[in-house]
């Protein structure tokens, strides 16, 4: 069963606007029923969308931070997914009440004297608000938006009159198909430029290739899907997972991951991705030593091996013990 524990504390929204943006893209705003202020968010939050299929999905806000009567998101249709973005576009109206979390961030947009923006595709949402953030603070910034054409373009016309100074579409339908020249954005930052991505698995790995000689605390990214390179990676043999508070001990084997095997086990646990690119399974590691597989702990949490993300990553040790 796809649901989060942590739904219980959810809040209810009604939406308020539902329209299409581009091809495959609709946007929903949402508000409280009561018309009362929501919480607080970053530039770079998302929220954690309870669909009434039962799917937990993670949906970034867009629009400024500065607003507290609403929050807006924009969903694409992917439509080999898991029923997520299908759910949404065929089901849901104005009117529609869907729960949600409290904005989280993951994608934080940290204090520098300019920065430079890369999206592909509906990997503009959370740089959406990044960009709004910055010009509601006088901050310096550059839109790279790599997108298939004008059809499927999210924001065109409002990024159309920031074009002339900031934003820099490329449309590959209109270059024969040749992508974003990376190397070529990657070379013309400065060096207090802080670089963000977000988009196709191509497009981050080109941009995290390309800028692998740049500080790491200048480099950002916000995984909407796994790489290939982890979501195909080996899988290690079997390991014994022990949980601390169920007193309970389950084998893990070596085409299992953590989260399948206490699911097999009987546990309701909640998750979201099983891709490592949210938080919503991490849990705290009491002993033993992970093999973090996940795209979202940073280096320094990693090298802590103070928690984990069950749904990809593994243990080293023949034993883990878990705060479950």
């Amino acid at each position: 069963m796809e649901a989060s524990a942590m739904e219980s504390s959810a809040l209810e929204l009604c939406i308020t606007d539902f329209k299409s943006e581009a091809k495959d893209i609709v946007v929903l705003e949402l508000q409280h029923p009561q018309k009362r202020p929501l919480s607080p968010f970053t530039a770079g939050s998302h929220l954690e969308v309870y669909l009434p299929n039962g799917c937990i999905r993670h949906y970034s806000l867009l629009n400024c931070p500065s607003e507290t009567h609403r929050y807006v998101i924009a969903v694409g249709l992917v439509a080999d997914g898991r029923g997520g973005s299908l759910n949404i576009h065929q089901t849901l109206r104005v009117g529609s009440v869907l729960k949600v979390s409290a904005p989280r961030n993951n994608f934080l947009l940290v204090d520098a004297p300019a920065y430079c923006f890369i999206a592909g595709g509906i990997g503009i949402t959370p740089i959406l608000s990044m960009i709004r953030w910055c010009i509601a603070h006088g901050k310096k910034w550059r839109l790279f938006y790599s997108v298939r054409n004008k059809q499927r373009t999210g924001f065109y016309e409002e990024l159309q009159q920031l074009a002339d100074a900031n934003v820099h579409f490329h449309f590959n339908d209109e270059q024969d198909g040749r992508h974003l020249d990376i190397h070529q954005v990657i070379a013309s930052l400065s060096l207090d430029e802080h670089l963000y991505c977000c988009g196709p698995e191509a497009l981050m790995q080109s941009v995290k290739n390309a800028a692998g000689h740049l500080p790491a605390q200048h480099v950002h990214f916000e995984w909407f899907s796994a790489p290939a390179s982890v979501s195909t990676a080996a899988q290690s043999g079997s390991f014994t997972v022990k949980l601390k508070r169920a007193n309970q001990e389950i084998q893990v084997m070596a085409d299992q991951s953590i989260l399948d095997a206490l699911e097999e086990a009987g546990m309701d646990l909640p998750f979201s991705c099983r891709a490592g690119i949210c938080r919503t399974c991490e849990v705290t590691v009491c002993s033993g030593t992970p093999e973090h597989l996940d795209m979202i702990l940073s280096d320094e949490e990693k090298a802590a091996d103070n928690t984990m993300l069950i749904c990809v990553s593994r243990a080293q040790s023949s034993v883990i013990e878990l705060d479950l």
